[in-house]
């Protein structure tokens, strides 16, 4: 009967310690569950809410959870819209959507490694080998949003993210459009540094061409470490986009990658490259020195924090490095 007593205490401590716990729960103005989803630590902030980490309750899959205010529904509905009908290996999946009486959860794929943008600041420029890998899966991301008669209008490092596979994941469709062959759009939108010329001098543009030129700047920065296009004044920024005011050094671009990046680069958006002459080109072609450059594992020497700029607030960049 004695040996009973410990076992009892123990029931009645766990049981307190339960009650309290749940107390403390229905006390808390924080949601903890969310659905399936127990909700965990902070690993993000938007313009519009925040991202958290969770894990299903059954499952035991991790996932990414946006959190936005029932406020910003009109903000969100059409990037709701098209995310859930991409499917793609290249593209973060968006699990589901729950919604309660004041928050919208996109419960998404999560990506481990973070956005690609840390990872340059982290290691540096990419080796090439390691820069056709991720170009390669971000153009056929892009190539595929086409095909589907959508383009993004947002792409830069910040809304590309890497999984545990250390693969590419494209996010964020907040200003994802339908492209109908023979429209043009007219709002202005994304990230000074990414946007094309076009659309700097307030003409009316062609989507695919918008995203392509995105494409190039991308494709110049994981080669160089920097943007092409660089100062601290947003406005001097533009002015060398629309001038096309940029320098290739022969130290960081082989000959092809200089053609690939020209060829994408141009004022004129209908002499742009397509993304399936992009993905023709002779620099994908394997060189004796594409896992030469630079050091650590995928990388060409590592940036420093003081190395970005604030194009944008919540806009950080990575900053071509001062000559002195």
């Amino acid at each position: 009967m004695g040996s009973n007593r410990p076992a009892a205490r123990n029931q009645r401590a766990k049981l307190a310690a339960d009650l309290n716990d749940l107390f403390k729960d229905l006390q808390s103005n924080q949601v903890k569950t969310v659905g399936n989803y127990h909700l965990g630590q902070l690993v993000g902030q938007g313009t519009y809410g925040k991202v958290k980490l969770a894990t299903h309750a059954l499952t035991g899959q991790q996932v990414a959870v946006k959190i936005v205010a029932k406020s910003h529904a009109a903000i969100i509905t059409r990037e709701i819209y098209h995310w859930r009908c991409l499917t793609h290996p290249y593209i973060a999946h968006l699990h589901e959507v729950l919604t309660t009486e004041s928050k919208i959860y996109l419960v998404t794929e999560y990506c481990p490694k973070g956005e690609l943008l840390e990872a340059l600041i982290r290691d540096g420029r990419c080796k090439p080998s390691l820069a056709k890998r991720w170009f390669r899966q971000i153009c056929l991301a892009i190539q595929y949003c086409h095909s589907r008669k959508i383009v993004h209008r947002d792409l830069k490092l910040e809304n590309i993210l890497l999984d545990s596979q250390n693969n590419i994941k494209l996010i964020d469709f907040g200003f994802t459009r339908e492209c109908e062959s023979k429209k043009l759009l007219e709002s202005y939108c994304g990230s000074a540094a990414y946007t094309a010329p076009e659309i700097i001098v307030g003409k009316k543009y062609s989507g695919p061409e918008a995203d392509i030129w995105s494409l190039g700047v991308i494709l110049y920065t994981l080669l160089a470490g920097y943007l092409p296009f660089d100062d601290d004044n947003e406005t001097v920024v533009q002015d060398k986009i629309v001038d096309l005011d940029y320098e290739m050094p022969n130290e960081l671009f082989c000959k092809d990658a200089q053609d690939l990046i020209q060829s994408i680069l141009r004022e004129d958006p209908k002499e742009r490259f397509t993304i399936e002459q992009i993905l023709a080109h002779s620099w994908w072609m394997p060189r004796s020195d594409d896992d030469e450059e630079g050091g650590g594992s995928g990388a060409a020497g590592p940036l420093h924090r003081g190395d970005l700029q604030y194009l944008r607030p919540s806009h950080h960049l990575c900053r071509r490095p001062r000559p002195w």
